[in-house]
């Protein structure tokens, strides 16, 4: 009799562990990463000093630069002339010249992410009303400077969040992706927050306005600042925390990964974290074989200082 209610308490114990909601892909790493490099800083007196938050790269390879990349600042709330965006551009990846006409999107822009398809530049980033709600819109470029045609592609909800997107051109299905963050931040009752990473898809970019979104990741712990990619036969999902008690209190970078891109991603045994010091706002592409993360490390938290570093995978 002790034996059998032994045996049923082991399964029991086996059942809920299989369970669990949170699924890891046991064994597997993100690819070993190089020392980061500081690629991109503010400049002193001028429009992006200390906020250089975000950088989205295109392969562009036009007047006599290889890569575009198209970078945001770190301001959040209040006043929109804050929100701007700005072009520079690479032939190494690492030594970036900034685009004399900064910035090239001078009001309420935040999270500017490019993809570049037949000649077309694509910029989509997100707007935020006086609540600080908001939503993910479209610019088209032909020169990759002048942005315009603006599309809601993810409309504002009153109370929530649709930001951080992240646009994504797949060369295996032919289909745009945009992965984005939605949420409740600032519910009344705190355990009414919720933090949820979703995406949708489209043969045709200016039909993602209209397709469904679906959710692929969802936490009562901050998670936002999605971005996904192709590499090493699989895909990866980065995403940004933050957990008081944990980690520090610092901002982390944590890694998933999948064998569909909208299907389930399980979290990588990466411990610490894939970026783990003070280090969010992933944006990873692979660009002539290689894989480069572009990242945010925070300064000052306090001020909502950051600076912009690169790494890349070295296995």
């Amino acid at each position: 009799m002790k034996k059998k209610l032994f045996l049923n308490v082991l399964v029991a114990v086996a059942v809920l562990f299989l369970s669990n909601d949170k699924q890891y892909a046991q064994g597997i790493e993100y690819p070993t990463l190089s020392k980061s490099q500081v690629v991109l800083v503010g400049d002193s007196g001028k429009w992006d000093y200390n906020k250089a938050h975000t950088l989205s790269v295109v392969e562009a390879n036009k007047d006599g630069y290889k890569y575009w990349g198209y970078y945001g600042l770190s301001y959040y709330g209040g006043d929109p002339e804050l929100r701007k965006a700005g072009l520079v551009r690479s032939n190494d990846l690492i030594h970036w010249d900034k685009y004399n006409g900064n910035p090239i999107i001078k009001s309420d822009c935040r999270w500017p992410t490019v993809v570049l398809v037949n000649s077309v530049f694509y910029m989509l980033y997100a707007e935020y009303n006086a609540n600080n709600d908001s939503r993910i819109v479209m610019l088209t470029s032909k020169d990759g400077i002048h942005f315009d045609s603006k599309v809601v592609i993810v409309p504002r909800e009153d109370g929530k969040q649709n930001q951080n997107p992240f646009i994504y051109y797949n060369q295996k299905d032919k289909n745009f992706y945009l992965v984005y963050y939605n949420g409740i931040e600032r519910a009344k009752e705190p355990s009414n927050n919720i933090w949820n990473i979703k995406i949708r898809k489209s043969k045709y970019i200016n039909e993602l306005k209209d397709a469904k979104s679906k959710t692929i990741m969802s936490s009562r712990d901050l998670i936002a600042a999605p971005s996904i990619t192709f590499f090493n036969n699989k895909y990866y999902l980065l995403i940004e925390s933050r957990v008081l008690g944990k980690w520090d209190n610092k901002w982390v970078t944590l890694g998933y990964e999948s064998n569909k891109i909208d299907g389930k991603y399980k979290e990588l045994d990466n411990n610490p974290p894939v970026l783990s010091n003070g280090d969010a706002c992933a944006f990873q592409y692979v660009l002539d074989n290689q894989l480069y993360i572009f990242y945010s490390h925070c300064l000052d938290l306090a001020k909502w200082n950051w600076e912009l570093s690169m790494v890349k995978a070295i296995n």
